[in-house]
């Protein structure tokens, strides 16, 4: 079964993939960023949907965090809000409102895929996006296609907001941790640098690989460094959803980890990026950005998938390379 259908919800456009294994929508006018991924084998959306803020329209210098209903985001050319080159950029970026151009939308025996293109209104650059159901993956490919005279300094990073409780795994293969924001000593000190996943402090060592219930009011975000291979997993009693990405285009995460302490949120938000820290002013200050020359694409491939026992996240990961 596979099915490619479109609707109406708050007003904006939303377009449905559906196959035997997930349900995933996306929204064209914000950013087409995927709102939903539902998988029906365990009758969840794996992603994390705001109690308080629906899906709408913003402005493009708009602060994300005040209209973010949560879902699977992208972010370009930066995260943080910056100037560069007297350019001033909002939060996550220059893409993450614009209403997108549907350019495809197709459907096969696996599932289907819809294509996706902007123009950055900042940048000189053209960005398509292509969302696919493919079997048991969710396949996300984004391109960046420079249409500019000069050289375009760049991060690229994806940013799914995973639904998660108290006790839930981050299953990354890292062997460092940095801190960069810390609202409390248990979560360390911004600079630190720690062999993932126990950190040390004043008030003793926590595991960071363990989501702690909302009650604690804490939060956090850290970069995942000298990762041994382009992959994680977020598990919960044995269940989980494991993404797959080149560790040659993002050889970094960042975990922006939130149990009660901002905004009263709770979920996990792991994020691939091409490089950090994740402001584009200082990762080009520090030689970690990325550069397009004229006429030069970036293109990068996200793969997600869900597991269950007795299929472990290691089985997941073999399954997903095997295909």
């Amino acid at each position: 079964m596979s099915n490619i259908s479109e609707m109406s919800m708050d007003g904006l456009r939303v377009l449905h993939l559906e196959n035997e294994c997930f349900k995933l929508s996306i929204l064209p006018e914000v950013g087409a960023k995927i709102l939903s991924l539902f998988d029906k084998q365990r009758s969840r959306n794996v992603l994390w949907e705001n109690p308080r803020i629906r899906p709408q329209r913003f402005p493009i210098d708009a602060n994300f965090d005040n209209y973010w209903c949560g879902g699977w985001d992208d972010a370009f050319p930066t995260a943080d809000a910056c100037v560069h080159q007297g350019e001033p950029f909002p939060n996550l970026g220059e893409l993450r409102s614009l209403n997108w151009h549907v350019e495809d939308l197709s459907s096969d025996a696996l599932g289907g895929s819809a294509r996706l293109s902007a123009y950055g209104p900042i940048s000189a650059i053209k960005a398509i996006k292509t969302v696919s159901l493919v079997g048991q993956e969710i396949h996300l490919d984004f391109e960046i296609e420079s249409r500019s005279p000069l050289p375009v300094d760049f991060l690229w990073g994806t940013h799914p907001a995973l639904a998660v409780g108290a006790g839930t795994r981050l299953i990354i293969p890292a062997r460092r941790g940095i801190v960069g924001q810390s609202s409390d000593p248990s979560l360390g000190s911004p600079g630190q640098h720690y062999d993932w996943p126990m950190i040390k402090s004043d008030k003793g060592t926590t595991d960071m690989s363990i989501v702690q219930d909302i009650s604690a009011g804490i939060a956090c975000g850290h970069y995942a460094t000298e990762l041994e291979d382009g992959w994680y997993a977020v598990e919960t009693a044995g269940a989980g959803v494991l993404f797959e990405f080149p560790l040659e285009t993002c050889p970094c995460l960042w975990l922006w980890l939130v149990y009660g302490g901002w905004r009263g949120y709770h979920h996990a938000i792991l994020e691939p990026w091409t490089g950090y820290p994740v402001n584009l002013e200082q990762a080009v200050k520090e030689g970690r950005a990325r550069q397009l020359g004229p006429a030069e694409t970036f293109a990068v491939r996200i793969r997600c998938t869900t597991y269950t026992p007795p299929e472990s996240h290691a089985d997941a990961l073999r399954r997903v390379r095997r295909a």
